[in-house]
């Protein structure tokens, strides 16, 4: 019976490599890290998104060479992955807006899914200094966080209330959605913290430090999320789209089209009925 050990090391050792490259780039500044625009207001890529994201797909197609691996920057790659059993989904950069103004909150990503369930990820917020990792398969379910130097701690969701939320939202994309998000559910503004990158969002509510993550659209992409999700999912978070319909991660279809609603769990059910009458008037997933 698999544990997934060995894909756990690799991970961890791909995330810290590629942590350092990624800072190396980032401390030489704007002409080292050469930001440009993506084809379609895609968003910006850098010089290092592009070196990681190679470095990460080519690593781990050497260490599992029957698995099937999808990276941001080499997407165009995707279909050959349909059908796999497994499917590690990477980011070099999550969070490139901020990476390329030379902020923290940014993070490696590298998820394995297997039979379309994220069961391992690896997030390092590498300018923060903080690496966290999950695995939830079969027996196993083991998240933990790492801070510098200090020893690897179980991470652990908060157990607050309905009444006393926290919510964690887009620092370089707000929505007049989260707006209606925090009405409600009667979120107060000091309890919307904005920050950069997806993964680093959710990484905020499976360390305790917020309970909901809502992005109210389509945007989102399978790399995006699912190493979070597997750290969530380990740690005993929950995370749906906006009609509360699991995720699906298939090569086939690289867009979270129905949004995404990550919670700390207890009350995930609710704040989806909440927040149901505004999804449908959204038309979230309804094209």
């Amino acid at each position: 019976m698999s544990t997934l050990d060995d894909e756990l090391r690799t991970a961890l050792a791909l995330a810290r490599e590629c942590g350092r490259i990624a800072l190396a780039y980032q401390t030489g500044g704007s002409a080292a890290m050469q930001t440009r625009d993506k084809p379609d207001d895609a968003g910006p890529v850098t010089q290092a998104d592009t070196e990681i994201n190679a470095r990460l797909v080519g690593a781990l197609r050497a260490a599992f060479p029957g698995d099937a691996v999808v990276g941001e920057e080499s997407a165009a790659d995707a279909e050959a992955a349909s059908g796999a059993a497994r499917c590690w989904y990477v980011d070099p950069i999550d969070g490139t807006t901020e990476y390329a103004r030379g902020e923290a909150c940014w993070a490696i990503q590298i998820g394995l899914c297997i039979d379309g369930e994220p069961v391992l990820g690896v997030v390092h917020e590498a300018a923060a200094g903080i690496l966290t990792w999950g695995v939830r398969h079969r027996d196993r379910a083991e998240a933990c966080v790492v801070r510098g130097d200090t020893p690897p701690a179980p991470l652990r969701p908060s157990a607050r209330g309905l009444d006393a939320l926290r919510l964690v939202s887009s620092k370089s994309h707000a929505s007049p959605k989260t707006l209606e998000v925090m009405e409600v559910l009667r979120i107060a503004p000091e309890r919307n913290l904005r920050i950069g990158s997806v993964g680093v969002k959710i990484n905020t509510i499976a360390r305790g430090d917020a309970e909901l993550y809502v992005h109210p659209r389509a945007g989102t992409k399978l790399w995006d999320t699912c190493a979070p999700y597997a750290v969530l999912r380990a740690a005993g978070g929950a995370m749906t789209d906006l009609l509360g319909r699991p995720l699906e991660y298939d090569p086939r279809r690289l867009g979270h089209e129905a949004g995404l609603v990550a919670s700390h769990g207890p009350h995930h059910p609710e704040i989806l009925a909440a927040l149901r009458p505004r999804a449908l008037a959204w038309s979230i997933g309804q094209a």
